[in-house]
């Protein structure tokens, strides 16, 4: 009976823990959603922009517009439509959302975002498994010198697999057909 108890108890703790966990995330969420709705569409597309590191094709393809498109928009060269706005926005709710982390939103949003990108990625999107192995095999290595260093080798090779192939599937450069002219679709002039 005492450990029925406990048992129970245990069960309401964790299940109150749970549902004041989704309570705060989902107040969160609002609270980031209002924040981008007040935000400009050019200062999004500018943290977009930084967050890409250099891969403009990638944030072209999530947003699907053209590099030359996300440029004059972020330059103030040009707005965004109605529209291509709000998509700007719910990419940047998605974007804050997960810990402005561009691999998650390239991962979710990305068509080119193959699976040697979901192996390189690993170590960032969970990095408690990936350290919590690593240790182990280090500690495995420094007790059982012959047995651990096979794991650890191994990860090696597939990690140096993974990352050619990652440059020879690489996505093709993309075609920019409104470097000189605007994409009607996406941008309107001033």
């Amino acid at each position: 009976m005492k450990q029925l108890s406990r048992i129970l108890f245990a069960f309401i703790a964790f299940l109150s823990f749970v549902c004041t966990s989704c309570t705060d995330n989902a107040e969160e969420r609002i609270e980031v959603a209002k924040i981008v709705e007040m935000r400009d569409a050019k200062d999004l597309m500018n943290d977009l922009f930084l967050a890409c590191d250099g891969d403009v094709e990638s944030l072209a393809r999530i947003l699907q517009c053209t590099p030359s498109s996300i440029d004059r928009i972020r330059n103030g060269k040009s707005e965004p439509t109605l529209q291509f706005e709000e998509k700007i926005k719910s990419i940047s709710v998605f974007y804050y959302q997960n810990d402005r982390k561009f691999s998650t939103l390239q991962s979710a949003l990305d068509p080119e975002y193959g699976w040697y990108d979901s192996i390189l990625n690993f170590p960032s999107h969970h990095p408690w498994v990936f350290w919590i192995v690593n240790i182990i095999l280090i500690l495995l290595l420094a007790f059982l010198t012959l047995f651990a260093i096979w794991p650890l080798l191994l990860e090696i090779f597939i990690f140096l697999i993974v990352w050619i192939a990652s440059l020879i599937c690489a996505p093709e450069a993309m075609q920019d057909k409104y470097i000189d002219t605007i994409n009607p679709v996406i941008e309107q002039l001033i």
